[in-house]
């Protein structure tokens, strides 16, 4: 899942009760910071998570991905 299908994923979430949207918006900020970027001056280099280093998607966006898909 790219990063865009995963935000949108997160957006398109059901509320259900008032004290899902603080949640939702806790998820969709930790996917933000997760984001995958080109390390700097590396043109060939593949997307990393610029908190973790790892290859894009990192473990944090795997655990997510999991949860959402269950």
């Amino acid at each position: 899942m790219t990063h865009e299908e995963l935000l949108k994923k997160i957006y398109s979430m059901e509320l259900r009760y008032a004290n899902e949207k603080p949640r939702r918006e806790a998820l969709r900020a930790v996917v933000e910071l997760h984001k995958p970027e080109i390390p700097y001056g590396l043109h060939d280099a593949v997307e990393a998570c610029p908190i973790d280093g790892d290859v894009y998607p990192c473990l944090t966006i795997q655990a997510i991905e999991k949860e959402l898909l269950t």
